[in-house]
């Protein structure tokens, strides 16, 4: 009724009224009333002065979300999409990071209208307890008080805090999680009491602690869901096994890196006459976390897991995401079961089924990886002959989507090695061996096999979705590539096999990783959707999130939807649609926050690496160049600013060809350069490395 609501409102040609839209929707009036206030919330709709209800473009403003730069402007994103506007705020009202605003354009820029929700109402600070004696007499000056203020780790917060209530737990220089007691106003600050010692000032542990409650991934759990958490029965019960397929004989395995701890799928294989029978088994965590719930509520606000260097923030409690949930070896375990029949790298046939599974195995990517280089892997034999089969079979599928022209980036992503004081000793950047591969093409068919299902029966579902890109940013992809001399026709709807072209045409270019990030940012973000809009990178009509349930909150309400089709209950999906869209949008957010929140975090944990290196030198390449300098990645993916006061000449930026150009010399620095850099300074809290450009190796190696 919600999208009724809003579609009636849209098509108004004049702001209704709440009583309107009750007598139209034949609905009682605090219904509509309690549904209006949840779009107004949302920025869907915007109240006018008269009583009225309209979609805020229709009386010139639009929603937005805040964000701030590191100088302190703040900044409007539209929620409808489109670049930011620097905000202006007139009145007593200061806005904060992640605010849902309402906000009227003018020109360029746009004025606060209305703060409509705030975006926290907590965050991570360096607490200041200082002891001042006022100016004045000596009797005055023995008046000595104690003056306690908070500076927040988020460099977007941009306001004083002044700390309240019981500090008797709290000291000087911890870093701590502060609860919003007043929210800023025009000469006033933040008011804020202490909730909980994250750790010291300078410890990296409590930096990333810091950096999970700054965008929202609490790193305690809630006492309701503790609660919960500790009625959940240690191992799977002979009832929970009930109406379920037994599969526990079937050579099931999971396939992960060293260090994880949740396994949500299992993979099985056998050889068919004409191809394979894949089985992909994924922990059924909805047996467990029902709707409603405090854990399942838990989880919906979270939307995912979060992976910080050394600090994992689970979506649920570990007694399930490290237990109950996880398939590990030699137990029983809850399951929905797909078998797909494949030949010749297409998904012939399926079945789906509620199951209980036994993990014979826990198997490692690089374990697996030693395996098929030839190498010693501690494996049984009925397991590698199973492996073998695997890679057949995983060729087979990536041939298939190679050939419909998927786009695959192959970005390698840095690992940190951290001691036992959770600092980095090392940054390895390993590319994607042949066992990654092999789960990443089997997770894909198994995704696009039940987003298939989903939409021929019409299933009430959240999609993954990747949404044609934007012409005019590919027109901006074309004049990039033409500034490295790439000269490529990409057109305004090219086909993504033109795009994969691209990456394989540079695959040896000295600026190849700059240039899959400019590809990669010129396409729209994927996201999650009630309707089934296709995705684009991977060229597919049907795709959705379906195999980490322990994670991801998507996959989760996609397990929940698909047992329902198993049951036969399709009238009680059907009443599940209503949040759907609610649902796809909430954990598109959360998703995109906990982006936010990694990519912080390993800009710390680069610069604390680089502030033990200083006056190291290293070979780099320019990713980057600004009318202040230009940005060098190492090899290791540390990423640190050559700034342009300490160049040797007097440099223009030229924007057009991405260089900057030395008035007397000539000299130009252009993407893609190799470049060699001294380490210079490191900032660990703002996650900043500084170089200093050194002159190139002469023959005999030497700088």
């Amino acid at each position: 009724m919600k999208e009724q609501l809003l579609n009636l409102i849209a098509e108004a040609r004049t702001p209704l009224t709440a009583r309107q839209l009750s007598e139209a929707l034949q609905a009682p009036l605090e219904n509509v009333q309690a549904m209006l206030d949840a779009l107004a919330e949302a920025g869907s709709v915007a109240a006018t002065r008269k009583g009225g209800w309209a979609v805020p473009e229709t009386i010139g403003l639009f929603a937005a979300r805040v964000g701030f730069q590191r100088n302190g402007t703040p900044l409007a994103y539209p929620l409808s999409g489109g670049s930011a506007m620097t905000l202006f705020t007139s009145g007593a009202a200061r806005c904060m990071p992640g605010d849902i605003i309402l906000a009227r354009p003018q020109g360029e820029r746009c004025q606060l209208n209305a703060i409509l929700r705030r975006g926290r109402d907590s965050f991570a600070a360096y607490v200041r307890i200082e002891r001042r004696a006022p100016k004045g007499s000596p009797k005055r000056r023995a008046e000595v008080r104690t003056v306690a203020t908070a500076v927040p780790c988020d460099l977007r917060i941009p306001y004083d805090v002044v700390l309240t209530g019981d500090l008797s737990f709290v000291k000087n220089d911890q870093i701590a999680l502060l609860k919003i007691e007043k929210y800023p106003e025009m000469n006033r600050p933040i008011y804020a009491s202490v909730l909980r010692v994250l750790g010291n000032d300078g410890s990296l542990p409590a930096l990333m602690r810091a950096v999970a409650e700054d965008h929202g991934f609490a790193t305690e759990l809630d006492v309701t869901v503790e609660a919960e958490a500790r009625e959940i029965p240690e191992a799977v019960r002979p009832e929970d096994m009930a109406g379920r397929e037994d599969l526990r004989s079937a050579l099931a395995f999971t396939i992960d890196g060293a260090t994880a701890k949740d396994f949500d799928d299992a993979v099985s294989i056998e050889r068919t006459g004409r191809g394979w029978r894949l089985g992909v088994h994924i922990a059924d965590v909805s047996h467990y976390v029902r709707p409603g719930d405090a854990i399942d509520r838990d989880a919906c606000a979270r939307g995912t897991s979060l992976y910080l260097p050394g600090l994992t923030v689970p979506m649920l409690p570990e007694c399930l995401s490290n237990n109950l949930c996880s398939l590990m070896p030699d137990v029983d375990r809850l399951a929905l079961s797909l078998t797909m029949e494949i030949e010749n790298g297409k998904v012939v046939d399926h079945r789906l089924v509620k199951s209980v599974i036994h993990s014979h195995a826990r198997l490692t990517y690089a374990a697996m990886n030693r395996l098929f280089e030839g190498g010693e892997a501690d494996i049984a034999p009925p397991i590698r002959a199973a492996l073998f089969e695997m890679r057949a079979l995983s060729h087979a599928l990536r041939a298939r989507r190679q050939a419909r022209g998927a786009i695959d980036f192959e970005i390698d992503e840095p690992e940190f090695v951290l001691n036992e004081k959770g600092e980095p000793d090392e940054i390895l950047c390993q590319p994607r061996g042949e066992a990654e591969r092999i789960i990443e093409d089997f997770m894909l068919a198994a995704n696009e096999t039940v987003a298939a299902l989903a939409r021929s029966v019409e299933l009430p579902f959240v999609y993954r979705v990747h949404e044609d890109p934007d012409p005019d940013r590919l027109y901006a992809l074309e004049a990039f590539l033409g500034s490295l001399n790439l000269y490529s026709r990409i057109g305004p709807q090219p086909h993504p096999g033109v795009l994969q072209g691209i990456l394989e045409q540079v695959k040896d270019h000295p600026a190849r990783d700059v240039i899959r990030h400019h590809l990669l940012r010129a396409l729209k973000k994927a996201r999650y959707c009630d309707k089934p809009l296709g995705h684009y990178a991977l060229a597919l009509k049907d795709y959705c999130h379906f195999t980490s349930p322990i994670r991801r909150y998507p996959d989760l309400i996609v397990h929940r939807m698909l047992k329902l089709l198993i049951d036969g209950k399709l009238e009680d999906a059907g009443r599940a649609a209503r949040g759907m869209a609610d649902i796809a949008s909430d954990t598109s957010a959360r998703e995109a926050a906990a982006v936010s929140a990694e990519r912080q975090a390993d800009g710390i944990m680069m610069a604390a690496w680089a502030s033990h290196q200083i006056g190291r030198k290293f070979d780099g390449v320019i990713t980057s160049v600004t009318g202040w300098g230009f940005y060098v990645a190492l090899p290791n993916r540390a990423e640190g600013l050559v700034h342009i006061a300490g160049l040797d000449d007097y440099y223009e930026y030229d924007k057009a060809r991405n260089q900057l150009v030395g008035s007397a010399t000539g000299t130009a620095f252009r993407l893609g350069d190799r470049v060699r850099v001294r380490i210079e300074r490191a900032s660990v809290p703002l996650g900043e490395i500084n170089f200093e450009l050194l002159p190139p190796r002469d023959d005999r190696g030497e700088t």
